[in-house]
């Protein structure tokens, strides 16, 4: 179901904001078999460390800094552009759980008694009146 910005009943962050905590939530919910996975490859990583070590010494005169320049300055717009699309991803996503969680049928209607509605003025303090000399 395709929301439309004027069938949306919250700003586009509200749904955005929901998506993220609904994709958050999602991925936590796989991390008890990703720490296991990550353990092996950390383990790996240590045997291989010395052998790394060795490789990154030799490259480091040969690093093209100007050469990383084009390719960041290059990339910055694609980037961008993803950027935007999650976004609208996290906002179809923030109004599938708000339109599931929310139903307008559901929700209470709160209503303020009118002795409530209006703050009750404050107490008014007795006026002392000055002296006046005899």
């Amino acid at each position: 179901m395709s929301t439309t910005k004027s069938e949306q009943k919250y700003a586009t962050a509200v749904y955005a904001a929901a998506g993220l905590g609904d994709l958050a939530v999602e991925q936590l919910r796989k991390l008890p078999a990703l720490a296991g996975e990550l353990r092996e490859r950390a383990e790996k990583l240590r045997e291989q460390a010395p052998t790394l070590r060795a490789q990154a010494t030799g490259l480091t005169g040969k690093v093209e800094v100007d050469r990383i320049r084009t390719v960041v300055l290059a990339n910055a717009q694609k980037a961008a552009d993803v950027a935007v699309g999650v976004y609208g991803d996290l906002v179809a996503r923030g109004t599938k759980v708000i339109d599931k969680e929310t139903p307008v049928e559901t929700v209470p209607d709160f209503t303020v008694p009118e002795s409530a509605a209006e703050p009750a003025a404050p107490a008014a303090k007795p006026v002392r009146k000055p002296k006046t000399a005899k």
